[in-house]
């Protein structure tokens, strides 16, 4: 799960993504069964540094948010990032 996790991330490179929508889009079926699925594997990949958290959301950042982050002391991020917004 954890690879297709991240294929979808990378697909939407500094787009933020609740961790209740990654478990709708990479697995209906077991989203149905438990939808907090996905955060153990999300968490993770925090832990690991291949993606990012910010603010309850996860993102897998663009090679500029990366530059910026190396460039800038703290945890600072851009200004604005873009939210995930599902179709209803």
């Amino acid at each position: 799960m954890e690879n297709e996790i991240l294929r979808v991330m990378k697909q939407a490179a500094g787009m933020r993504f609740s961790g209740k929508e990654i478990g709708r889009i990479v697995d209906r079926t077991v989203f149905r069964e438990n939808p907090h699925w996905a955060r153990p594997v999300l968490e993770k990949l925090v832990v690991e540094r291949i993606i990012w958290r910010d603010e309850g959301y996860y993102l897998y950042p663009t090679e500029e948010q990366k530059t910026h982050q190396r460039v800038t002391p703290g945890t600072t991020r851009p200004a604005y990032i873009p939210t995930h917004q599902p179709k209803q």
